[in-house]
């Protein structure tokens, strides 16, 4: 499943918005853990010249039923858009072919940078020495 979601501007007293996204009903399994990825971009804004403070986005409450993405901007200085940002996002259940999936919680992270190992199974995997690549997402 994919789709599309604008989040819109928050009140004054928060640097934060948050909206909820509803699966159509018969498209997930109900017994399989759902992953969403999320891409943030400002195509809604059409405006090509405009210079735009860091974005940081994640999810939220990942069920069966529905997702919540987030955003906070970063930056106080400038434009105050109503328009946050728009969100492409993916759910899906399982791993494709010759693929995993997974989770690392990272815990009490509030600000600056913050790491963790990502450990490949030894079996699974094709050829691990050529082209691997590995997309993070922060829920």
């Amino acid at each position: 499943m994919h789709g599309r979601v604008e989040l819109l501007r928050v009140p004054e007293w928060s640097d934060s918005s948050c909206k909820t996204v509803v699966f159509p009903r018969y498209r997930v399994y109900p017994n399989k853990q759902v992953h969403v990825q999320i891409s943030l971009n400002h195509m809604s804004l059409n405006d090509s010249v405009t210079v735009h403070h860091v974005v940081t986005s994640w999810t939220e409450n990942v069920n069966v039923q529905n997702f919540t993405v987030c955003a906070r901007q970063t930056g106080r200085n400038g434009n105050n858009f109503k328009l946050l940002a728009t969100f492409d996002w993916i759910a899906y259940q399982g791993a494709p072919p010759e693929g995993l999936t997974g989770m690392i919680p990272i815990q009490e992270w509030w600000s600056g940078t913050n790491c963790a190992d990502v450990n490949f199974p030894k079996v699974g995997l094709h050829s691990l020495n050529v082209g691997n690549s590995c997309y993070v997402h922060v829920a």
